[in-house]
Formats: structure tokens, C-alpha cells, sequence
């Protein structure tokens, strides 16, 4: 692993139409204490840094979550971070649902577990510290995955593992689950052609990204939202 670090993508994106549909968004506030916590998330995670989906994406990935209703009630989120997409993705389960969400930092896990904790979802929401090529093995299936992990961290020293990633995580993914993946353009680096500078992760997340799409047992697309998410089903 290697700890040098990409450029934040801001939760916020400039472009026109994503704020107008950012705004609408925040017209339908979180219930109580979810709505104060993920408001005091937001500002943290801008005054320090810290990489979050934010708003307009964790709203997209509450309402695909839902769609299935009691179907999804088993969810992996691979990168914690401090608890952000966490927290929308348990918002979205029904009853009994449950969210195992993994963390390479134990410093970020601590400070995740005490925003879930005052947002009122600890009893859905279950942190594992650690890596996750370690962890996940050791776990069962899932009827979604979302993978929103550190890629520099991972994928900076050998490319190679974001593919492994991607055939670990679908080896744990139920036929009819769906997989999310955050930052499919890595910081806007696959699209920027020969302009771009060719870091490991970006080869690692550009490879990601051509297995998945050809992968005849999964039927997806990237959605053009702040860094790229892609929305897949296995379908076999």
C-alpha cells in the first residue's frame, strides 16, 4: 500500500443541473437525529477533507436501495470513511435490515461508529476494521455491495487488485443483487484520455471498469453523477 493521496472530490458537484436536483433533495429532510447527524457529517467532511458521496448520490443510493423493498435487507459498504454512505444505505432497509460496513483506518471507524451511533442506526449499521481482501472472505452473500473504498490505498501498489476486488466482492453478491461502485472515473482520470496522469489506480479503476462492463453475468451502467457510479445487477 502506498499512502500517497488523490484530489477530494467535492460531495457537491458545480454543474447546473446536479445543484438544482441537490436542492430539491434537501427540500425532503432526514427524520430526526438522522437529518442533524448527516448535516454535521457534511461540514466535517468538508473542513477536513474527507471523501463522502454527499447529498444528491447518497439520495440516488437510498432510492435504489429501496426499490426492492424487503428484497435487500443484506448490505456490504466496502470503505466507511466516517459513516456517511453507511447511514443512507441502512436508512433505505426495511425492518431487520442490516449493513456490514468495512474500514481500513481504525481512526475513521471510531469516529463512524459514534455518528451512527447519535444518528440513532447502531442496531443496523455493523463496522469491521480491517482490510477488506481480508475481511470479506471470511463473510457471507449479499443483496448489495457497495464499494466506495480508498483507491490509492488499495490499488496504488498493484492495479491488478481492482479487478480482484471486483471478483472478490462478486463471489459474495447474490444473483439479482446489485453492485454500486463509487469514483468509476477516479477523479474524472478515465475520461481525461492521454490528459490524464497514469497512476496505478487509475489503470486499476480503468480496468475495473472494462471487466465489469463486460462481464456477461452482470447487466449495469455508470451513472454520469459527481465521480461516476456505477449501478449493476448480477444476473447470473
Amino acid at each position: 500500500m502506498i499512502n500517497t493521496s488523490l484530489p477530494i472530490v467535492p460531495q457537491d458537484s458545480t454543474d447546473r443541473r446536479e445543484i438544482f436536483a441537490t436542492a430539491l433533495v434537501r427540500q425532503a429532510p432526514l427524520p430526526e437525529p438522522l437529518n442533524t447527524v448527516m448535516l454535521e457529517m457534511e461540514k466535517v467532511a468538508r473542513d477536513e477533507g474527507i471523501p463522502v458521496i454527499g447529498r444528491l448520490e447518497g439520495a440516488i443510493v437510498r432510492t435504489l436501495t429501496a426499490l426492492r423493498g424487503d428484497a435487500v435487507t443484506r448490505v456490504l459498504d466496502i470503505g466507511t470513511a466516517i459513516g456517511y454512505s453507511a447511514l443512507w444505505l441502512a436508512y433505505a432497509l426495511p425492518e431487520g435490515g442490516k449493513v456490514t460496513s468495512i474500514e481500513l483506518d481504525p481512526e475513521r471507524a471510531a469516529r463512524a461508529a459514534d455518528f451512527i451511533d447519535r444518528a440513532g442506526m447502531a442496531d443496523r449499521i455493523e463496522i469491521l476494521v480491517g482490510d477488506a481482501f481480508e475481511l470479506i472472505p471470511e463473510l457471507g452473500a449479499y443483496d448489495l455491495i457497495f464499494q466506495d473504498i480508498m483507491k490509492h490505498r488499495y490499488f496504488g501498489s498493484d492495479p491488478s487488485l481492482a479487478t480482484e476486488l471486483l471478483k472478490l466482492s462478486k463471489a459474495h453478491l447474490e444473483v439479482n443483487g446489485f453492485f454500486m461502485i463509487d469514483n468509476a472515473f477516479c477523479g474524472g482520470g478515465v475520461v481525461d484520455g492521454e490528459a490524464a496522469e497514469h497512476s496505478q489506480e487509475l489503470i486499476g479503476v480503468r480496468n475495473m471498469n472494462k471487466a465489469l462492463a463486460e462481464d456477461p453475468d452482470f447487466d449495469g451502467v455508470i451513472l454520469p453523477v459527481r465521480d461516476g457510479l456505477w449501478i449493476a445487477r448480477r444476473t447470473a
